[in-house]
């Protein structure tokens, strides 16, 4: 008993200062003169509402409060996953409250729920200190446990969808997204999962072993604490699309990325679209003037070289350009310019004249600002790295 005492005592001591430095991160995202709270109000919201969640077993157990009382925070964990979604979609559309509120819908009813079926195990128990587990056996609490769990499940694979989607309407728009790091998004989506997932491991053991009711549900809450620290920090130091590439604004990205997301809806639905499907022969005008303008111009060493760019050298809309590379080179923008830069850096690290070069000179000579890109693209197109690739051809030029 003593250790499970000691434990107790370190799982709330990192319980509660996760707690503490959750809600001020949230703050801070918020009220960060340099935060863009258009994307990083949702980005608080969630990490404020993780640390909600947090604090359930310390509110359960204030006897204030009681377990018998706590209806009002039954609905909490339901809110983190809409916020997610919300934060995520947010990177390329404006989500208004007026949009977001059905959302909320089903924390209403599930606020009923609980209240209802709280009070009723109460009524059977009344003189429980905590939640009985034959209450937490209860057809009820189970089914509503269940809706719980799939509505966290559904908000997860939306967060994902809209994740994927953004990703690829990027690519379509940008041929550098090395500033654009969606690693830390994924790990923000595949952490709400990882939570979710730990207490569905850890609701078993509360129903097998009752008398470790606080310690597991402790360990469940203390899991979250360095997921809130890293949440927090990437919020900070990650800029949007819009504070990264030169010349472009919030409302200029948000409707090239709705204006893509049609055309590629277009040709995965294979339905008509706003704008009218391109004439063959246009699609050939286009792909044409594409090909003279990378092969003559080289316009894919220009670094940031944006779809939009692209189109104003052509002298035609943007969303027919990209439909025309989608369709008439089976590409987006983004592998199309990369093609051609990977194309020049084969070239360049062939040329003998070129041997004093260091591969990372080549690589911002073909167009590339990022030595992890540029290793990244080429590897995924020759299956070697550029210093593999330079090798190999010095191999085989000394055989000869």
């Amino acid at each position: 008993m003593q250790l499970l005492s000691v434990t107790e005592n370190i799982l709330y001591f990192l319980s509660g200062f996760g707690i503490l430095q959750g809600i001020l991160l949230a703050a801070l995202l918020y009220f960060h003169p340099k935060s863009d709270r258009s994307v990083n109000t949702f980005l608080a919201l969630y990490i404020f509402c993780i640390t909600l969640v947090m604090t359930m077993p310390f509110t359960i157990n204030v006897n204030a409060v009681g377990w018998q009382n706590s209806f009002f925070l039954m609905p909490i964990p339901l809110l983190p996953g809409i916020f997610l979604y919300f934060y995520i979609l947010s990177f390329k559309e404006s989500v208004t409250w007026k949009k977001a509120l059905p959302h909320f819908i089903i924390v209403f009813i599930f606020f009923f729920a609980t209240y209802w079926n709280l009070n009723a195990i109460a009524e059977a128990y009344p003189n429980a200190k905590q939640i009985p587990t034959e209450g937490l056996r209860r057809s009820t609490t189970l089914i509503i446990l269940l809706v719980r769990t799939v509505q966290q499940f559904i908000y997860y694979f939306l967060s994902r969808k809209a994740l994927k989607s953004y990703q690829q309407s990027i690519q379509h728009l940008f041929s550098n997204t090395s500033r654009i790091d969606l690693h830390w998004a994924r790990f923000l989506v595949n952490g709400y999962i990882v939570l979710i997932c730990t207490f569905l491991v850890i609701f078993p053991l509360l129903l097998r072993f009752p008398e470790y009711f606080n310690s597991l549900l402790l360990l469940n809450m203390a899991v979250a604490t360095p997921y809130i620290y890293m949440a927090a920090y990437k919020g900070f130091i990650q800029p949007t699309i819009w504070q990264v590439q030169p010349g472009v604004n919030k409302q200029t990205i948000e409707e090239e990325i709705q204006e893509v997301e049609q055309l590629r809806n277009q040709a995965s639905n294979d339905r008509a679209s706003k704008k009218p499907k391109l004439a063959e022969n246009k699609i050939d005008e286009i792909v044409n003037g594409v090909i003279e303008l990378m092969e003559n111009d080289k316009l894919y060493q220009e670094p940031e070289l944006t779809l939009q760019q692209l189109a104003e050298k052509l002298q035609y809309p943007y969303y027919q350009v990209s439909q025309a590379i989608n369709d008439g080179m089976k590409k987006n923008f983004y592998d199309l310019v990369n093609n051609y830069r990977i194309e020049e850096a084969k070239r360049l690290l062939v040329d003998p004249k070129n041997m004093n070069y260091t591969v990372l000179s080549v690589g911002f000579e073909a167009g590339f600002n990022s030595k992890t890109t540029f290793n990244t693209v080429f590897k995924k197109l020759t299956g070697l790295t550029p210093t593999e690739f330079r090798d190999q051809q010095r191999i085989s030029a000394v055989a000869v």
